[in-house]
């Protein structure tokens, strides 16, 4: 009789180790799934049983408190994993933007440059240049005008003058050869008088 109420007391301290774990267990799962690491160091702290000095915490508790550190840095692993692989693809984005900028760059100065130049003969020239080179032309060209027109006008007038003494010598001449004519038939009468009074006579 006696065995048989050890045996059922042994069983029955079995049941209630067994469902106190269990309960614990399942307390412990549900607290943890709450609560953060740290937080979850204090739960078991608190909820483990003290002797003397020591703690003594449930072996399931440390289980698992110790799969959801596990899990914890496994899971902050891949995030730094996934955060470096950002940080990697974004630092490509950024060289290749920066190489683009200064393509950009390039592109305008080459653009601005070609903007503020004009090709004479062949030979690009600042638009500055081209404006002091055009204005020195165009000044060339009206010195250029001034003075053949100067010349043309005086020529003119050497021309004008020329003519007016062309006249007059011309009427000279004629008034001389008219002359010269008027005093050869005066001598040739004379001459004539001359021949008929001191003609012999026969």
């Amino acid at each position: 009789m006696k065995e048989l109420l050890s045996k059922y007391l042994v069983v029955f301290i079995l049941v209630i180790f067994s469902a106190s774990t269990f309960a614990q267990t399942t307390s412990f799962e549900a607290a943890f799934d709450t609560l953060t690491i740290k937080d979850q160091f204090e739960h078991l702290y608190k909820r483990s049983n003290t002797f003397e000095v020591y703690k003594v915490m449930s072996i399931s508790g440390y289980n698992s408190l110790k799969q959801n550190s596990i899990d914890s840095i496994r899971q902050y692993h891949e995030e730094v994993s996934d955060h470096q692989q950002e940080i990697t693809t974004l630092k490509n984005n950024l060289r290749s933007t920066s190489s683009e900028i200064e393509n950009l760059k390039e592109e305008l100065a080459s653009t601005q440059k070609a903007k503020d130049s004009i090709s004479l003969i062949g030979i690009p020239t600042s638009k500055g240049s081209y404006n002091s080179i055009m204005w020195g032309l165009i000044i060339c060209l009206a010195v250029i005008l001034l003075i053949v027109v100067s010349l043309y006008k005086r020529g003119h007038q050497i021309v004008k003058e020329t003519k007016t003494r062309l006249t007059e010598v011309q009427e000279d001449l004629e008034n001389l050869r008219k002359n010269a004519l008027v005093r050869e038939q005066k001598l040739a009468r004379e001459l004539m008088d001359y021949k008929l009074k001191h003609k012999p006579s026969r």
